[in-house]
């Protein structure tokens, strides 16, 4: 994994124009703008792109969670996860600078990593891009002691290409990118899902099933996010539509026979977990297969409650 150690400017090669003509220039000026300190581009960006998306972060707050002192740099992983920790979903935009570009045109800064040395030599950093003039061919970013850069498309790109062109733009719950990538989206509302809170992991997912209706991960994510939030008949609709769309899902059945358990729709719940072929699970599923099991033998003979008829 690639440790960005803010370094310095190396020279470029020209190309044709890189950015789309007839376009309109675009400069989010507004995008505040905080120095980097010493080796630290890492939490600098990353405090700008966050607060660009109106969360209060100061590049202090952020060094404990991305800043490796041993390696004088920040690891993209921990870029891209902190961002969840203040309710932001960070998404990898396709590598290309029309997906930047188009990320501008929504008001969105997007944070980049670039290398400005040589492959025996990297010069790692990051920096946030804030605009760019189709015209001129230049790119206007927030950068290190720099309050406004600007480049060269040519000088951009073959930075960001050297860096092996990662970019990723910050969404609120419930936002898409400009260009989304359905894999890729799912993967990074996964990721947030992990620390978001019920509410907005619901809307993230909502935003995935909106998109990509016929895919089950976004059913199963809204669905998780239900449950969490004590929404159990709505959890298990999630659950059921995504068997619908795949009935060869053994973890979204396993939810929904845990969700028809706690909704004391025990007959649901058995017939659920009937339908499920346990020799090929992997070792954690078996297992929570297993605790629903036993939740389900634990319990006392009874009639369904009177809603489940209903659900």
């Amino acid at each position: 994994m690639t440790v960005a150690v803010c370094g310095l400017l190396a020279g470029c090669v020209t190309h044709g124009p890189l950015i789309e003509s007839g376009k309109a220039a675009v400069e989010l000026v507004d995008t505040p703008f905080y120095p980097q300190s010493t080796y630290q581009c890492g939490p600098a960006a990353l405090a700008i792109a966050l607060e660009a998306s109106g969360v209060a972060a100061t590049p202090d707050a952020l060094v404990p969670q991305v800043y490796l002192p041993g390696r004088r740099g920040s690891l993209q992983i921990e870029m891209q996860a902190a961002p969840r920790r203040y309710d932001r979903v960070s998404y990898e935009l396709d590598p290309n600078l029309a997906s930047i570009t188009a990320e501008l045109d929504a008001g969105r800064p997007v944070l980049v990593l670039h290398n400005y040395g040589l492959p025996v030599w990297p010069r790692w950093h990051y920096a946030v891009v804030i605009g760019y003039d189709p015209a001129r061919q230049q790119v206007i970013l927030r950068s290190g002691t720099t309050r406004r850069e600007v480049q060269s498309a040519a000088h951009f790109m073959r930075a960001w290409d050297n860096a092996g062109r990662w970019a990723i733009v910050l969404l609120h719950p419930g936002e898409l990118p400009m260009v989304a990538d359905r894999a890729r989206y799912l993967e990074s509302t996964t990721g947030f899902e992990r620390v978001a809170t019920p509410a907005s992991a619901r809307q993230a997912f909502s935003a995935a099933i909106q998109a990509w209706p016929e895919d089950p991960i976004g059913w199963i994510g809204r669905g998780t996010a239900n449950y969490r939030d004590h929404a159990l008949s709505a959890a298990a609709a999630d659950y059921q539509q995504a068997i619908k769309i795949d009935p060869n899902l053994p973890g979204a059945r396993n939810n929904l026979a845990q969700t028809w358990l706690d909704l004391h729709c025990v007959s649901a719940a058995r017939a659920e977990l009937a339908r499920i072929d346990e020799s090929s699970l992997s070792a954690a599923l078996r297992t929570a297969v297993a605790d629903t099991r036993a939740q389900l033998a634990a319990l006392p003979v009874r009639a369904d409650a009177p809603q489940c008829a209903a659900l």
